[in-house]
């Protein structure tokens, strides 16, 4: 019974932390001077505090152990968050934002090859049909923006969704180990990073404000989320279900600042949520059968 009230836990936690990334296009969009690298720099630092806030809450004096036990795989899962994060910042400074939101959204067929290969969990036929769907709802928001030019950003953006498949197969090999501390140690990684490599490090309040809230609550709590979320739930899944946030993205710069989205754009969303509900709705309605089917 817990390991079912362990998937529905783990799948509520990743929709939940595609809703709070879907945030970061409106929040990149009401800052007025800050340069990438400060964003990706400074909203580390609130980015860190959150994931030791949880570490303190759950652990308190246990929390040395914690970081302990995260062991050479942990440190490795640092890296990766945090190499993420730059390859993001730099990816976006040389390619369109359709061409890397585009890139990027291909985590799940990253996530499925990785959960073949390296965790030997077979994909069922109805996860098979909702990425392949999901990729062409994708396909078809970004298709008017996509372009051939700036093939080093395309590139280095690539290695995001990689990056997220490493991320999500590490979590998964080690359900019973709490990765928790190694987003911690990743959002202190890409700080000294950025502060190293800014050349000016001053910042308008108002920019602090919004980058620092970015931290908290966009990717804090998104990846805190991820982390947690993705013990329980096989990479391909987890990241299908993440996909909500590009779905969502253009709703909140519409509301937000008046950004309206093309038809296209709408139309391609609504494909791409329409495959991950169906898949959703159809594992809560394979968990109630497991269930019933134990319970006679």
């Amino acid at each position: 019974m817990n390991k079912y009230n362990n998937e529905i836990f783990g799948t509520l936690c990743l929709l939940a932390a595609g809703f709070f990334l879907s945030f970061g296009g409106l929040l990149i969009r009401l800052v007025d001077e800050a340069s990438t690298m400060q964003i990706t720099s400074y909203r580390s630092i609130t980015f860190s505090l959150v994931a030791l806030i949880y570490i303190l809450f759950k652990y308190k004096s246990q929390t040395p152990k914690a970081f302990i036990n995260i062991g050479r795989n942990g440190l490795i899962l640092m890296l990766v968050l945090g190499f993420s994060n730059i390859f993001f910042v730099f990816g976006m400074s040389n390619t369109t934002v359709a061409n890397a939101v585009f890139i990027m959204s291909t985590g799940p067929l990253f996530a499925a090859f990785a959960s073949y290969f390296f965790l030997k969990k077979i994909i069922g036929t109805k996860t098979i049909i909702a990425i392949a769907g999901s990729m062409v709802g994708i396909a078809i928001m970004f298709s008017q923006g996509l372009g051939s030019a700036n093939s080093l950003g395309n590139i280095i953006i690539l290695f995001v969704p990689i990056c997220f498949a490493i991320q999500l197969t590490m979590v998964n090999s080690k359900p019973d180990v709490d990765y928790v501390p190694s987003v911690f140690l990743s959002g202190i990684f890409v700080l000294f990073v950025g502060l190293a490599i800014i050349p000016d490090y001053s910042i308008s309040i108002k920019d602090l404000f919004i980058v620092l809230f970015m931290g908290a609550f966009q990717v804090g709590l998104g990846f805190l989320l991820i982390t947690i979320g993705s013990r329980y739930i096989p990479p391909h899944r987890a990241a299908l279900y993440i996909l909500l946030e590009p779905v969502l993205a253009p709703l909140w710069a519409w509301i937000g600042v008046g950004e309206t989205p093309p038809y296209i754009e709408l139309l391609g969303g609504l494909i791409v949520f329409s495959f991950v509900l169906w898949r959703l709705i159809d594992q809560f309605l394979e968990v109630e059968n497991i269930k019933n089917d134990n319970f006679f």
